[in-house]
């Protein structure tokens, strides 16, 4: 049922490398459409960064309540440097800012939609998006000034995360991807002296290491976090690209081959043992744990490695795009967070002068350097100060061809049938082809609600 938010009462009034690894599953397409890639004008200088003229009226002064699930780290960086700065240039703005509980966040959100106490606006998990939405939580925001610029100045996939049933219901504030990271030592032991730049590469570094009793491939597990880059990548997808039907499109005939082709490694003895849930884990079987010796040659994993484990992998981890597929590109999957302004919000245009200022290319670039979150803005991603910290290129470079996952009210479920898939063809209780088709057609009925 619709949620009556247009009625509501007054709004009402939990580090770092916690925070970056709960927003790492977000998004808001399937990944039919390529990724995006850098705005090719020059970008106009964003409203949220123009001032006031000396001659007019000052603007009445306005409090916004914004909720957000920062680490600890990211929430002292914002009420540190990046309110200041804020404050400075909108002095009549005040920001009221709460940090809230991460678990059962997405609840909290509809039962204080319910009962009319929402804030004006809130850093919200992408793949919440649709649900709130269709729910009539959140306002459309593509009729806000300076939305198109926006649009213009960020990438396009963690934007289109956005998008549902024809309109924009928030715009992208952080992002994160997931890249390949190869232990350089056994990357050596395989025979390469840089990362391989193809899939068959990969696979032919990994038949090298299985013969001394280690692994090439790691994926994280079936699940439709860990499994769409390598997916996606070998050709395979969800549903069309109005993200209408499964059927024809996961159950395909490139979809099939693309499971295939990783049950083939699996049953040849090519994947590392997470992809069923064994041990050591994806961390542990990269750098080695307990006095044993590393034995997987590369994981696909997100920022929040580097920005954890710091300087003790700086020498010993490479960080490289994904290996590219029969297209000639790679696909990862996208995560992040995105900022929302509330049906209920008392002060929707104040919120969103708020909005635009998190992402000016100043603040995206402050808090990248920060924090070592993705900047969504295209200008942060490749600022100078950004070439500094090691890692972060090779997350920005997936970033133009990585993508989101299906914009549906019912993303949940949908994860639930496609992950299930996946496990029950590794594990051969199904084949390929019949796992898929069973999954198009659950996820037709899902998409259809």
């Amino acid at each position: 049922m619709k949620l009556n938010i247009k009625s509501a009462a007054k709004p009402m009034a939990a580090g770092l490398a916690a925070m970056m690894v709960l927003t790492a599953c977000s998004g808001g397409n399937n990944g039919n459409n390529g990724g995006n890639g850098a705005a090719t004008s020059q970008p106009s200088k964003p409203a949220a960064e123009e001032t006031a003229k000396p001659t007019e009226k000052p603007a009445d002064p306005v409090t916004i309540e914004f909720w957000h699930a920062f680490g600890e780290g990211e929430e002292k960086v914002l009420l540190d440097e990046v309110m200041p700065k804020f404050n400075e240039k909108f002095p009549h703005i005040t920001v009221k800012s709460t940090r809230m509980p991460t678990e059962n966040l997405d609840q909290q959100v509809i039962t204080a939609a319910a009962g009319g106490a929402v804030p004006d606006v809130m850093r919200m998990d992408n793949t919440w998006i649709p649900r709130m939405a269709k729910e009539g939580v959140l306002q459309k925001v593509d009729g806000f000034p300076g939305f198109d610029q926006v649009v213009a100045d960020s990438f396009k996939g963690p934007m289109s995360t956005n998008y549902y049933d024809g309109s924009y219901y928030g715009v992208p504030l952080d992002t994160n991807t997931k890249i390949a990271i190869y232990n350089k030592e056994l990357l050596a032991e395989a025979g390469a002296s840089a990362p391989p730049a193809t899939i068959d590469e990969l696979v032919e570094l990994a038949r090298n290491l299985k013969a001394k009793g280690k692994f090439g491939i790691t994926i994280g597990g079936p699940d439709a976090w860990n499994m769409p880059p390598w997916f996606w990548s070998l050709g395979g997808r969800i549903t069309d690209d109005n993200y209408t039907t499964a059927t024809g499109h996961l159950n395909s005939d490139a979809s099939v081959k693309a499971l295939e082709t990783i049950i083939g490694w699996n049953d040849e003895g090519l994947l590392a043992p997470p992809i069923l849930g064994g041990q050591p884990g994806t961390w542990e079987g990269l750098r080695g744990e307990e006095g044993k010796p590393a034995s997987y040659m590369m994981i696909n994993e997100g920022p929040w490695f580097f920005s954890i484990l710091g300087d003790a992998v700086k020498d010993n981890m490479i960080p490289a795009k994904m290996p590219n597929g029969p297209d000639g590109a790679s696909h990862s999957v996208i995560g992040g967070q995105n900022m929302v302004i509330f049906e209920g919000a008392k002060q929707p245009d104040a919120a969103w002068t708020f909005t635009q200022f998190m992402l000016t290319e100043e603040i995206q670039t402050l808090m990248a350097v920060k924090t070592g979150a993705i900047p969504t803005n295209v200008a942060a991603a490749n600022a100078e100060e950004l070439k500094n910290v090691y890692y972060l290129g090779a997350y920005v470079a997936e970033m133009d061809t990585a993508l989101a996952r299906t914009p549906s009210a019912n993303w949940n479920q949908i994860s639930d049938v496609f992950g299930k898939a996946f496990e029950t063809a590794l594990r051969k209780e199904s084949s390929a082809k019949d796992a898929l088709d069973k999954a198009a057609a659950e996820i037709d009925a899902l998409l259809k609600k």
